[in-house]
C-alpha cells in the first residue's frame, strides 16, 4: 500500500495496489488514530496501518464496497449495510 498526496495520484494499469489519497487533516487524524491504536508504532507507518486495519475489517464483515464511485457513495453503501446487518441482528434475538 502506498499514501500519496492528492495531486499526485495517477491512474494504475491493473494491479494489486491500491492508492489512497488523503489530504494533510486526514493524515494527520490518520497519525493520531494509530498512535490511539498503538502508541509504539512510528508516525510513518500509522496512516497506512489504519487504512489496512480498515480494509480488513470491510473485507471480513462482507460488505462489497467495489460499487461505490466517490469517498460519499462509499460512506452511504457501508453505513447501509452496517444498518441493515444490525436490524437483522435485533430482529433474530427479539
Amino acid at each position: 500500500m502506498k499514501l500519496v498526496a492528492a495531486k499526485a495520484v495517477t491512474p494504475e494499469a491493473d494491479s494489486d495496489i491500491e492508492t489512497f489519497a488523503v489530504s494533510p487533516a486526514q493524515f494527520d487524524y490518520l497519525g493520531r488514530v494509530a498512535n490511539e491504536m498503538n502508541p509504539d508504532m512510528p508516525m510513518a507507518f500509522g496512516g497506512a496501518h489504519v487504512i489496512r486495519a480498515l480494509l480488513e475489517r470491510f473485507e471480513d464483515s462482507g460488505i462489497n464496497l467495489t460499487g461505490a464511485s466517490s469517498e460519499a457513495e462509499l460512506t452511504q453503501i457501508a453505513a447501509r449495510e452496517v444498518r441493515q446487518r444490525a436490524r437483522e441482528r435485533r430482529r433474530t434475538r427479539g
